[in-house]
């Protein structure tokens, strides 16, 4: 059974999910990932893959706003009641957050924060794998 047929109810089984996705095989471009989960916290729909190459120093506030305006949508159409899962995602081997990942890690909770729709802890990866993001890294 895959990891992302699984509730992803825990920690460690969202970062098992994450490991999946990520494959092992490192990033060629900055990429966000979302999984949107049912109030069981499993997975439904596809996992949505957007490159981010273009806002790769900073994301663009209004453009977050309609991603979540839009995820909204979704989780309402798909999943009532549930929420989702992210990933910020970057081509490198340090795990060291730089200042454009936390630009955009802190982004993305802000907006989460005011979201309709609840969503699990942000994760952070790069070539080595996902991690989790540390509350103190999102605050700032």
């Amino acid at each position: 059974m895959s990891p992302l047929d699984c509730s992803l109810s825990t920690t460690a089984a969202l970062t098992a999910a994450w490991r999946f996705v990520d494959g092992g095989f490192g990033y060629s471009a900055p990429q966000l990932f979302v999984l949107v989960l049912d109030r069981r916290a499993r997975i439904v729909g596809p996992v949505i893959h957007l490159y981010d190459e273009h806002q790769a120093a900073a994301p663009d506030d209004g453009m977050l706003g309609l991603l979540v305006e839009r995820l909204a949508e979704t989780v309402e159409e798909l999943a009532p009641g549930g929420g989702v899962a992210l990933m910020k995602a970057r081509p490198g081997r340090s795990p060291v957050m730089t200042a454009a990942d936390l630009r955009w890690c802190r982004a993305l909770h802000r907006h989460l924060q005011a979201a309709a729709f609840s969503s699990r802890a942000l994760f952070f990866a790069t070539d080595l794998g996902p991690r989790i993001v540390a509350p103190d890294e999102l605050i700032g």
